[in-house]
């Protein structure tokens, strides 16, 4: 009993130190849903069209989970629930302004500092426009080839098979493993990032990056990615043709773009967008357990950018 309580009270202090640390920045400097800078996008040609959903943080198409973990799990953005009926930990959510729009979520209701949009809230159509601009957005960024369809963004440099990116702190910086420039980068299976992944914009903050992988991505417990020389989480796309899973205490930075599933374990911080069951051949459940996730130039996380 002793030794539970203990480690209970280490663990939520150490969530709770990855947090604050987040919610000081993540990123270097965007306005608010665009990815305004100076230069050119750079060979991935332009960042895809967010449209109606550029507000939204989280988008669930099959119901939202969140551990009752502390501290409570923090959205920086909109949320929209698209499911047919839409749930918070197997209770209904009503849609509405802030942490009330997921209703009673079981006493576990995520804090929000945005609005839950659904099917009926606010009315019988945003739900649906939103869910087609995500859509829109997957496909710009998929393969013409795809998985899971046809998309329109090609080009790519191919990542080798099983990809594995990023490297223990302190290693050489390697291109194509640890660290990137701007571009489009396609793994013809999953991506898992395992240790720090720079991503250098080269001193251009309109630098777009987009990642595709034809299978999952995930990251590590601890992995990290790393912005510079102008690089913006608002300018750096990630398309999964599956689900997504961003491991104990990891630091995301970029817009995730999953078909189906997004899973956040304890202690993992999104600067960017996660949208589960982007695709509309998808349909995508989204786990909480102490996050962060912040929409890029948010008012409620400024250094996310």
């Amino acid at each position: 009993m002793n030794d539970y309580g203990g480690g209970l009270q280490a663990r939520t202090w150490f969530v709770a130190a990855v947090l604050a640390a987040f919610l000081a920045g993540c990123g270097s400097g965007d306005e608010i849903f665009g990815t305004t800078g100076s230069g050119s996008p750079g060979p991935a040609g332009p960042a895809p069209a967010l449209g109606l959903a550029a507000s939204y943080g989280i988008a669930s198409t099959a119901g939202v989970t969140n551990t009752p973990t502390l501290p409570i799990t923090t959205i920086n953005g909109d949320v929209v629930l698209a499911a047919p009926t839409p749930v918070c930990n197997a209770v209904a959510a009503p849609g509405g302004a802030g942490t009330a729009g997921f209703g009673l979520c079981a006493g576990s209701p995520p804090t929000l500092n945005g609005t839950v949009v659904t099917p009926t809230f606010p009315d019988l159509t945003t739900a649906t426009n939103v869910k087609a601009a995500m859509n829109a957005a997957f496909l710009d960024i998929t393969p013409p080839a795809g998985p899971p369809a046809a998309g329109s963004r090609g080009g790519a440099t191919n990542l080798p098979a099983g990809t594995t990116l990023g490297a223990p702190v302190g290693n050489p910086l390697v291109q194509g493993d640890n660290y990137f420039v701007p571009g489009i980068y396609q793994s013809l299976t999953s991506i898992l990032i395992t240790g720090d992944l720079t991503l250098d914009a080269q001193g251009n903050s309109s630098a777009v990056f987009i990642f595709q992988s034809s299978s999952s991505i995930g990251t590590a417990a601890g992995a990290r990615i790393l912005l510079v020389n102008g690089a913006r989480a608002s300018n750096v796309f990630w398309q999964a043709a599956s689900s997504a899973t961003l491991g104990t205490a990891s630091v995301w930075q970029g817009n995730i773009l999953a078909a189906f599933d997004i899973t956040m374990v304890t202690g993992a911080t999104s600067c960017g967008r996660l949208w589960a069951g982007a695709w509309s051949g998808g349909s995508g459940a989204f786990v909480f357990d102490s996050n962060v996730v912040s929409v890029p130039g948010h008012p409620s996380a400024p250094g996310c950018q």
